[in-house]
């Protein structure tokens, strides 16, 4: 049976990366308690590059780990 182990998110932000100033929101962070997933995201989550992350078909992210 699946369980759920733990729930990450983080929110957009501009870094300096190869001379450049990118939005990313790669940094994800844990949260304890309940968080609502909506259709488009998670709250407290956000996506920078829309175009490949985020959405309606795309609110979640997924990992399978092994025991």
């Amino acid at each position: 049976m699946a369980q759920l182990l733990g729930v990450n998110v983080g929110l957009p932000r501009e870094i300096e990366w190869k001379g450049k100033t990118v939005r990313t929101a790669v940094w994800k962070q844990a949260v304890r308690g309940r968080r609502n997933v909506g259709k488009l995201h998670v709250d407290g989550d956000g996506q920078a590059d829309l175009q490949g992350h985020g959405g309606e078909h795309r609110a979640v992210d997924c990992a399978c780990a092994r025991a």
